[in-house]
């Protein structure tokens, strides 16, 4: 690089030699946009004749140059690129002598730096540099300007040698209008050639870019320096030309919004915008249907709902005179706040078939079957997409119930999804693939759901309704599969939600806690699960956490808190028949908190439950078959066979946890050694195939501690434990209390149920 002296200007080394070159011709002729140094270079010079602006030019200077100069006189000449002058162009051609062209061009980043770096004494970082660079497209005084200390008030002048048509050009293109010239030239009122010869002089001003955008420096300026009523005129012309063409409106319509100009002629426009972006930002989208007017509030609900103001959503649905989008939007908000059946209710007043649909999946969650049968055969046959999706998602719920339960989870796994691609921005109650994934779960294909479910939080990408929903139902399932760690990444607790989700992510907090055998952690998390739990109705949809609660709840000895619910809960199915895939998996859950509490009434009236739907479901057969060997081995009847093949069961429906736990309990009981050695050896597999499961609570624990504890949990005495470590038993009496006392269990009891969930390693 070659710095001209006493200029603040930089020229690259070719640019540099050509003026070297030109320091020995007859005449220079000094080509660049404004604000590239043409002036200071002018005066370097100091030639008798120095002309700058030489593209203003007109006929009788540009005769009066030639005579000076063919009298004698040296000529170096500045100008733009535009306009076309003809004048100017006839004086260069008829130029006698050498004549040398200096073409100046932008400045590099690099160059950029180091102008700025002289200019203010200081060395400027890369960043500074790139961000000057791409503002002032590398225009030596547009550096400048932006380097002074009041930089829009220095750009001004550039605009002020603008011609006015010019200056309209400038701002519709900062205000988003297209570089169309039949558009601007229908917007700005000027003829289609009066628009390309505004955006020459605007490129030759280096305010726009070849490609019709305006520099940065320039848009911020002609937007700042425009009086707020024209930039709102332009902008209602830009958006009511665009949306006649039907052409994306949605940057008009905010900026129109922060001007406040809101009129029933622009209805269109922000009902269009509205559409734009409900799915990327509903809040934006809910300020703009706002502005369309009462005609709009059906749009505006949607998007105050899609947004997560559920207040503001209701607030806008006249209830006596809602159509089928707002009373979806109702039902959606009174769903998630624990009114399922309710729901339900409004939707029956409905003539839209996927709103039908979602009143029968209502109706049947508050396990009113018959009204939700009525609702189905009143249908009007399908006429849409949606009212075929509306008539499936009836059939399938209600097969469920009713159907052969295999068949229902096959229907509903081809119902998930139908709507999934535009499910970020649609309100319904619930989503297809929620349903269809808490279906399956409930038949104990874990793996489908967790397929489902991946799926849709991949496509939600953490946006829509039912986002949050599609993330806790997965980490339900990884729960349930024994990846605890997965599933406590996966629950974010501290969000703030609705009832529904919170009693979901409520529930998860206690399962994950539990799993990981912090009885002082599960306690901590036992008042916001039950406060959760008080202020959601009992629903088919929501058995699983209450049941994942109702085993905290026994842990701990807060049963009575719970027992209400499930009387409600086990009411509720008694309502739908006792449904299988409904019914085997809370009523494993409840078996398994009978067992903690001791009430083996209780555990023998679920497992009665277990054997009634063993035959209609694989799932529920091995549940029932499970149940039995645990209950078996706690009184010493221990078929190891038998233990073995329903673990593997239980394990081959994803259970793996579970599957661990049955194998362990059953070698903790039995008196046999070899059976017991295989037991151990099934659990200790079946805990190293969990999806990942962390070490949970064993953190706490020293390596010797868990090495007890894993040999304590897997029933050996503390002799025996002794003989295996080589230690005493009084040492291993010792350890055992330390682990007590670390996980937080009163008594020997307390301590088996908690190592049963802590993740420990094989002994060695």
């Amino acid at each position: 690089m070659s710095p001209m002296p006493d200029t603040p200007l930089l020229l690259d080394d070719g640019t540099a030699r050509t003026l070297e070159r030109a320091r020995g011709a007859d005449h220079v002729v000094l080509t660049g946009p404004a604000g590239c140094g043409k002036t200071t270079l002018l005066r370097a010079f100091a030639q008798p004749i120095a002309v700058d602006d030489g593209h203003a030019l007109g006929e009788d200077e540009a005769d009066r140059l030639l005579d000076e100069v063919r009298a004698g006189g040296r000529l170096v000449l500045a100008h733009r690129p535009w306009p076309d002058n003809r004048a100017l162009g006839r004086l260069v051609g008829a130029l006698p002598g050498t004549v040398v062209r200096v073409r100046l061009r932008p400045l590099t980043q690099g160059q950029v730096r180091s102008l700025a770096a002289r200019v203010l004494g200081a060395e400027v970082s890369d960043e500074v540099a790139g961000r000057l660079h791409e503002r002032t497209g590398g225009t030596p005084g547009f550096v400048l300007d932006e380097l002074s200390p009041e930089p829009r008030g220095a750009f001004a002048r550039h605009l002020d040698e603008l011609p006015v048509a010019a200056n309209d050009l400038l701002l519709a293109r900062a205000l988003g209008a297209p570089f169309d010239v039949e558009l601007l030239a229908a917007v700005l009122a000027l003829d289609p050639h009066v628009v390309s010869e505004s955006a020459e002089a605007l490129r030759s001003a280096g305010l726009l870019r070849i490609d019709g955008a305006p520099l940065p420096v320039a848009a911020e300026a002609a937007e700042a320096l425009a009086p707020a009523e024209q930039r709102a005129d332009l902008l209602r012309r830009l958006a009511l030309t665009q949306v006649e063409r039907s052409q994306p409106v949605a940057g008009y319509a905010r900026p129109l919004l922060e001007l406040g100009v809101v009129d029933p002629g622009l209805a269109d426009v922000f009902i269009a915008a509205g559409h734009e972006v409900v799915d990327d930002d509903p809040a934006l989208a809910a300020r703009v249907f706002a502005a369309a007017g009462p005609g709009s509030s059906a749009l505006l609900a949607r998007a105050r709902a899609l947004s997560g103001d559920l207040d503001g959503a209701v607030d806008v649905v006249d209830l006596e005179h809602a159509d089928a989008d707002a009373l979806l939007v109702a039902a959606t908000v009174l769903t998630l706040r624990g009114q399922v059946g309710r729901g339900g209710e409004l939707l029956r007043r409905s003539d839209n078939g996927l709103a039908l649909g979602f009143a029968v999946t209502g109706l049947l969650g508050a396990g009113r079957l018959e009204e939700a049968r009525a609702v189905q055969s009143g249908a009007h046959p399908a006429a849409s997409l949606t009212d075929t999706l509306g008539h499936r998602l009836a059939g399938v719920v209600l097969d469920t119930v009713t159907g052969p339960p295999m068949a229902a989870v096959a229907a509903a796994v081809a119902t998930a999804g139908v709507n999934q691609a535009g499910s970020r921005a649609s309100v319904q109650p619930d989503s297809p693939t929620a349903l269809a994934a808490l279906v399956c779960v409930h038949a104990g294909e874990l793996s489908v759901a967790r397929s489902l479910l991946a799926k849709a939080v991949r496509g939600d990408d953490g946006r829509g309704l039912h986002a949050d929903r599609h993330q806790l139902l997965l980490a339900c399932v990884d729960l349930f599969r024994g990846d605890v760690e997965e599933a406590r990444r996966l629950s974010r607790p501290d969000l703030s939600r609705e009832p529904r989700e919170a009693l979901f992510a409520a529930a998860l907090e206690l399962g994950v806690t539990r799993r990981a055998g912090d009885l002082h952690a599960l306690r901590a998390a036992w008042e916001p699960a039950q406060q959760a739990l008080v202020v959601h109705p009992v629903d088919l949809y929501t058995l699983l956490p209450l049941t994942e609660i109702a085993v905290a709840a026994a842990r701990i000895g807060q049963f009575h808190r719970v027992e209400t619910h499930l009387d409600e809960a086990w009411t509720l199915l008694g309502d739908l028949g006792d449904p299988p895939l409904w019914t085997v998996l809370p009523r494993w859950n409840a078996f398994h908190a009978a067992l903690l509490l001791g009430d083996h009434p209780a555990a023998e009236e679920h497992l009665a439950a277990l054997d009634t739907a063993a035959d209609a479901l694989p799932f529920g057969r091995a549940l029932a078959t499970a149940a039995h060997c645990w209950s078996e081995a706690g009184h010493g009847d221990v078929d190891h066979l038998r233990v073995e093949s329903a673990a593997r069961e239980l394990h081959a429906h994803g259970l793996r946890a579970d599957a661990a736990r049955l194998a362990g309990h059953a070698a903790m009981h039995t008196t046999d050694r070899r059976a017991m050695t295989q037991l151990l050896d099934i659990a200790r597999q079946f805990h190293g195939t969990n999806g990942g499961q962390g070490n949970g609570g064993a953190e706490v624990l020293s390596d010797r501690e868990q090495e007890v504890a894993a040999l304590v949990r897997d029933g050996l005495t503390y002799r025996e434990v002794g003989d295996a470590l080589f230690i005493s038993a009084k040492t291993v009496e010792h350890h055992v209390t330390r682990i007590r006392n670390k996980l937080g269990a009163r008594n020997r009891r307390e301590l088996e149920r908690a190592l049963e969930d802590v993740s420990l390693p094989a002994p060695r």
